[in-house]
């Protein structure tokens, strides 16, 4: 059998035959096809012996390459804001795939809950069992009966991707990697993480070929968030090499974008046959932090590749603005009886994550009552200040009663603003960036 450059496989076979031997009539055309039938399943007999063995060895190698014209080079993509979860870009980002050694992630986020709730420390001995010892795939070499500190295992199974190192922390904080993962499916539950399911602690698949974990790119994003948020592992995942329980082991991160990539300093990488090339990653410049999610990249290259541009498109095209800061006086007013105007203030910081070109555009509009009848407690609501991007709020903030000596006028006769859409561009964020285009 031979492969056609269409892709299609065809027979050589009898080709070969025919221009040996020249064939006339139906009676000497028929023992020649028996005879050829004959020698083309004497060749698909399966080898015996040693034969079978190197045969299965060169066949497991092999790869089928199909090429499918304009076909990304992944199955999913994601890209959004660490902070709010405003999703900034997103190809498949609920095809339901398995995440293989990034469910180690959760499994970490379930081990630092454990930790902050007191019932572990990261200084706890830890005993290595023959069941994490015996863990296949990607491992540091743990041996049965060997003792380590929690928190050098949850490095290593974070910066190394050890599954005998995961299934050890799974076992010390639930007493079985079987407990393990159902404290894993709770904690998705509860993160609303509606289309992940874990059957293990590490990612890898009880039988090869059959992954049990699954998830899909906007789920990774709300986990990768709740670790940044909830969790100190960003100080083990920023790591480019890290020893091991003080010198037994150099971990190197199967993340190659640490130390290599401007900001990045997060998370896991995930494989398996079946997943493909998995990576989650975070980069922080400035004020602005990015998650980047792709799931089944053909190779390793190509999936730092594709989130490396995917990270860079977004630090290059968007911008961090806040056109409110916590307590900022609100230029407008309230009237408050019949002599007392009164300045709210900005409950909080309004911040939003916009494209650069689209910075001029946005407008604060303001929310409030014309009058009140008497003097209100400092900090009671007044209303609401939102910030538009056009017809869409991207945030908004509420507008409190200022403390009455600090901020009131009396025997003004100031007309009081309401409703009103103040251009960022006048003044009202400060410094505003040169917007540049670009696209995806």
């Amino acid at each position: 059998m031979g492969c056609g450059a269409d892709g299609q496989f065809t027979t050589t076979f009898q080709s070969k035959v025919a221009s040996s031997v020249e064939l006339t009539g139906a009676k000497r055309r028929v023992p020649l096809l028996l005879i050829s039938l004959v020698a083309f399943l004497v060749a698909l007999k399966p080898a015996t012996g040693e034969a079978a063995k190197r045969g299965h060895r060169r066949y497991s190698h092999r790869r089928r390459v199909v090429h499918v014209l304009n076909a990304p080079p992944y199955r999913a993509l994601l890209l959004e804001d660490a902070d709010t979860g405003q999703i900034l870009y997103a190809y498949n980002e609920h095809l339901t795939w398995p995440p293989a050694s990034m469910a180690k992630m959760m499994l970490l986020l379930v081990a630092e809950d454990q930790i902050r709730a007191g019932r572990f420390s990261l200084s706890d001995p830890v005993r290595i069992s023959i069941t994490a010892a015996s863990t296949g795939g990607s491992r540091l070499g743990l041996r049965a009966g060997e003792v380590h500190p929690l928190g050098e295992l949850m490095k290593a199974a974070l910066i190394r991707s050890a599954n005998d190192a995961a299934v050890a922390v799974a076992e010390k904080i639930a007493g079985s990697t079987e407990a393990c993962v159902r404290m894993m499916n709770q904690r998705a539950q509860a993160l609303h993480m509606y289309h992940t399911f874990f059957g293990t602690v590490d990612g890898l698949p009880p039988v090869p070929g059959h992954d049990v974990d699954f998830t899909d790119a906007y789920d990774m994003g709300i986990l990768a968030r709740e670790i940044i948020h909830q969790t100190d592992l960003l100080k083990w995942s920023s790591m480019e090499n890290a020893l091991f329980d003080g010198g037994a082991a150099i971990l190197h991160n199967t993340n190659r974008l640490i130390g290599h990539f401007e900001g990045c300093d997060g998370i896991k990488t995930g494989f398996t046959h079946q997943a493909g090339f998995n990576l989650t990653a975070t980069a922080k410049r400035g004020d602005m932090r990015l998650i980047a999610v792709v799931l089944g990249a053909p190779t390793s290259a190509e999936r730092f590749r594709q989130v490396a541009n995917l990270l860079e498109w977004g630090f290059r095209n968007f911008v961090v603005v806040e056109p409110l800061k916590q307590g900022q006086v609100l230029p407008v007013s309230v009237r408050v009886g019949a002599n007392l105007l009164v300045q709210p203030i900005a409950a909080k910081a309004a911040r939003v994550l916009v494209r650069r070109d689209e910075v001029p555009t946005l407008r604060l509009e303001y929310q409030l009552p014309t009058q009140l009848a008497a003097p209100l407690p400092a900090g009671t609501p007044l209303g609401t200040v939102m910030v538009r991007d056009g017809m869409r709020v991207v945030d908004q903030v509420s507008a409190l009663y200022p403390d009455f000596a600090a901020n009131s006028i009396y025997g003004a006769t100031l007309e009081p603003k309401f409703g009103v859409a103040l251009n960022p561009a006048a003044g009202a964020y400060g410094q505003t960036p040169s917007p540049t285009t670009g696209s995806w």
